[in-house]
């Protein structure tokens, strides 16, 4: 019982939309603005990249509270329940009931869980997609990188462990089935991206910061009809 009510606990968590409160605060829709999507990308250019940034927190926040909190709570979830927790909550906020099922992209959130299931498991993936944002110049395919990252990782560390002699026992192994289908989930998310890629569409990295799943980006004129690119 405890396990299904902590999964319907973290997905009611990710189901709060801080980018539509901080809109509201500010007496814009953001569903109206922009590319129309709930993220903070899209708070940052309608509102600011200090609202931008509040809600980037808010939202990493959304996946690591949930985990941490519930993983404390005695009989609720213990490690193999971690993963779950993070994908319950990440699917949250990419499909909320509250929205019709219409969220964001999930990646501030995943970081923010990642972060809480091991720190240093989501330092590489962080890395990982640092490396391939300035390489390949996509932050979009960087931000699928940095979802299939944190299992690869796992991967690594396991083999690590068990030919390398290598204590890996304060690593977080378990979940991989579980974190391979969030990013699973996350990549579908950004086939509109992939297909602007492919169109020839999609922004850079140095192009003006509209879709890093790390920042805020910059205030736009919010009555633009151009295209928007959304990562979160």
């Amino acid at each position: 019982m405890s396990s299904i009510a902590s999964l319907l606990l973290a997905y009611a968590v990710g189901c709060v939309s801080f980018a539509l409160v901080a809109g509201r605060l500010n007496g814009v829709d953001l569903r109206t603005v922009g590319s129309g999507n709930p993220g903070a990308t899209n708070v940052g250019r309608a509102l600011g990249k200090g609202w931008g940034r509040a809600v980037l927190l808010a939202d990493m926040a959304k996946g690591a509270v949930p985990v941490l909190l519930l993983s404390a709570w005695p009989g609720w979830v213990d490690e193999t329940g971690q993963a779950p927790v993070l994908a319950a909550a990440v699917l949250g906020h990419i499909y909320p009931v509250t929205l019709g099922l219409r969220g964001g992209k999930g990646v501030a959130t995943l970081i923010g869980g990642l972060l809480a299931l091991d720190v240093v498991i989501a330092l590489f993936a962080v890395l990982l997609h640092v490396v391939f944002k300035k390489t390949v110049g996509f932050v979009s395919v960087a931000s699928v990188v940095l979802a299939w990252a944190f299992p690869l990782g796992q991967g690594l560390f396991w083999l690590a462990g068990e030919y390398g002699g290598l204590d890996v026992s304060a690593r977080y192994l378990g979940g991989a089935p579980v974190l391979m289908g969030l990013a699973l989930v996350i990549t579908v998310r950004h086939r509109d991206n992939f297909a602007r890629i492919r169109l020839g569409a999609e922004d850079r990295y140095d192009d003006p910061p509209e879709d890093d799943p790390t920042l805020a980006g910059t205030p736009a004129n919010p009555t633009s009809n151009s295209p928007t690119r959304e990562t979160r």
